[in-house]
This record gives C-alpha cells, sequence and structure tokens, in this order.
C-alpha cells in the first residue's frame, strides 16, 4: 500500500468519532451562509442583485464535502463492523483514541491482543486495503 493512501487513512480514521460534529458543522454552513454587510446599502442604484451568496448557494445534497464526510463514516463503520475482535482492537487502541497509548508491540505485550506480531500488521493492512478499496484509492 502505498504511504499516502496509508496516511489518508490514518487521517480518516483519528477523525472518526468527530465526523458527526464536522457533518453538522458543514450542514450549518450550508443553511446559514455568513453574509457580509454591505457598506453601500444606503446608495440607490440599477436595482440589481448585489447578493451573490444567494446565487451561489450550494444544496446540502450537492455538497461534495458533505457527501465524503458521510461516505468516509459509513465505510469505516462497515469495515469495523465486518472486523473480528483484534482488528477492532488494533485499530481502536492505535488510531481511534484521542490520545494512543500503545504501539503495536504494547498491545501485543500487554495482552489485548492475542496474535504474533506478523498477525497484527496483516490484520492492519487488510483492515486499511478494505477501507481503501471501500473509497476507491489507490493501494
Amino acid at each position: 500500500m502505498r504511504t499516502s493512501t496509508f496516511n489518508y487513512i490514518k487521517d480518516i480514521l483519528a477523525d472518526y468519532y468527530k465526523t458527526d460534529e464536522y457533518i453538522k458543522q458543514r450542514e450549518d454552513e450550508l443553511r446559514y451562509p455568513q453574509r457580509e454587510s454591505n457598506l453601500n446599502g444606503d446608495i440607490k442604484g440599477t436595482k440589481a442583485s448585489y447578493d451573490n451568496q444567494v446565487n451561489l448557494m450550494i444544496t446540502i445534497e450537492q455538497d461534495k464535502r458533505l457527501t465524503n464526510l458521510e461516505r468516509n463514516k459509513q465505510v469505516v463503520s462497515n469495515a469495523l463492523d465486518n472486523s473480528d475482535k483484534d482488528t477492532r482492537t488494533i485499530i481502536h487502541e492505535l488510531y481511534l483514541v484521542k490520545r494512543p497509548v500503545y504501539t503495536m508491540d504494547g498491545l501485543l505485550q500487554s495482552g489485548k491482543v492475542f496474535c504474533s506480531k506478523r498477525t497484527a500488521q496483516r490484520l492492519r493492512t487488510e483492515f486499511f486495503e478494505e477501507i481503501a478499496n471501500a473509497l476507491n484509492l489507490d493501494t
């Protein structure tokens, strides 16, 4: 797997629990766009509409950023649901917690995961490849 793809998936996993907050924030940005005050509002003009934000407003269904956030959350949820207990433990302890305490070796030595180091690395790689395939990323 390419390093850039691995790091991209790692970033998605790091933001997994904050994704709902990001989705709500983006929906609020689309529903209530910030409007700049018009300094020339009291000047009479040609009756043309100067409010470009009304003309450029993006609907929630068409927003690519919002769609990508929802897709990423769904893909990670499905991958976690389809994985076994050891894989979920590895992914959760290494990538989903806010401040990771363990490394791969630490997980194995503490007995949180009952497999060899090579098997743990293979489980992690298979999980990342499953996400990469679901997101149509180059591996």
